[in-house]
């Protein structure tokens, strides 16, 4: 059965396992680990659900980003958080998010990789000249559930990190707060 859909893409209870299963384990493979922070800006795109349930199975701490924030806030976030990976549209609504991201990393002690969504066939050359991997390309289809488990040994406990949520900052500068599996 579909378990979302966004109006362009739709995918089922299995699809949405297995390929969060694919991308942990290329995430995993591309050095992210347990703890580590991932800033997430994307529409209300089904890839998003992909993504968080990818990130929970390694253990990394998603930090959700409001499409609508643009340098100065996605900066302050990525530094506030210690962001190590950005996860972002090629664009959306005529914004070009991974070109903000470029700036924010050539800026940043933490933020080292970025990863694009939904990103055309003629882009990947172009986005692997900028150094840019793309979502589709790190998720493994090849690789079975059980060679998953076999390679990731991460178990979530329930008072371990998930999420870091971000105030609107209206105002101040926006606060992120920790919330674990528990809340």
């Amino acid at each position: 059965k579909v378990f979302v859909t966004d109006g362009t893409h739709e995918l089922t209870y299995a699809e949405i396992y297995n390929r969060s299963q694919q991308l942990a384990l290329g995430l995993r493979r591309r050095g992210l680990t347990a703890g580590d922070r991932v800033a997430v800006q994307l529409p209300n795109w089904a890839a998003f659900v992909v993504i968080a349930a990818a990130l929970t199975r390694i253990g990394a701490v998603m930090v959700p980003i409001m499409p609508i924030y643009r340098r100065d806030e996605v900066t302050h976030v990525v530094d506030d958080a210690a962001i190590r990976m950005a996860i972002a549209p090629v664009e959306f609504k005529g914004f070009d998010y991974l070109e903000m991201f470029e700036g924010i990393r050539r800026e940043s002690s933490t933020l080292s990789e970025i990863v694009a969504v939904r990103a055309g066939a003629d882009d990947r050359e172009a986005l692997a000249d900028r150094d840019i991997d793309v979502l589709e390309d790190l998720i493994l289809g090849d690789i079975t559930a059980d060679e998953v488990d076999a390679e990731l040994d991460f178990r979530a406990h329930p008072d371990d990190p998930y999420v870091i949520v971000y105030t609107s900052g209206t105002t101040s500068r926006p606060k992120g707060r920790v919330h674990t599996f528990n809340t």
